[in-house]
């Protein structure tokens, strides 16, 4: 039978809980800032008057956690939030353990229909905020990495239109830095707000 060891750095880690009771306390106050991103997102006056799918607003805000995407822990809000099976419109802000806090607006369907050509004409404004666009074929990848997104500022006018114009989903994040904690929920409803009058063509 093998004899299963620890590294040395794997029996100093097994001995000491304090790093797991931090850990824990971590994700608790995540998951209260997610609670209290929710609250100031649905004061927003952009969510008040926006046009969303019928029953969106309705459907409340959803906080999921888990523990292993791509092996480490992280806490997804969603709100506002519709999910059918072809059609979606969905505000999604993660926390992603060792990396950052992300927020994307995921339109699919007859909501990236609806708004295409208003995130088209928006390629200087959201080159200006530093958003940056989703470039796979599978729309269920959460992270920066990878080659997932490109800053739209990089990505010339006309080549940023044909994506938009030629995916049946598109996807808008900005990642925020955990140096800047204090800042993750103005700063998300700052970005969340530009998008909305982004869509519908709002100063």
């Amino acid at each position: 039978m093998e004899i299963i060891s620890l590294t040395a750095a794997e029996q100093a880690l097994v001995v000491n809980a304090d790093w797991l009771y931090l850990k824990n306390n971590v994700l608790q106050k995540v998951m209260t800032l997610m609670g209290q991103l929710q609250q100031v997102l649905e004061a927003q006056p952009e969510t008040k008057t926006f046009p969303f799918p019928e029953h969106t607003l309705q459907a409340g805000g959803k906080i999921s956690r888990g523990e292993r995407y791509k092996e480490l822990p992280y806490i997804i809000l969603d709100y506002p939030r519709f999910f059918s099976r072809d059609n979606i419109f969905a505000f999604r802000t993660m926390f992603w353990w060792g990396h950052y806090f992300v927020a994307t607006l995921h339109l699919a369907g007859e909501e990236k229909e609806k708004y295409s050509d208003a995130i088209a004409s928006a390629w200087q404004q959201l080159a200006e905020h530093q958003f940056q666009v989703y470039l796979q074929e599978d729309p269920w990848h959460h992270d920066l990495e990878n080659g997932n997104y490109k800053l739209i500022s990089a990505i010339p006018v006309l080549e940023f239109k044909q994506l938009i114009a030629r995916r049946s989903f598109i996807k808008l994040a900005k990642p925020y830095s955990f140096e800047e904690w204090g800042k993750i929920v103005p700063e998300v409803v700052r970005d969340y707000a530009l998008l909305l009058q982004v869509l519908v063509n709002t100063d």
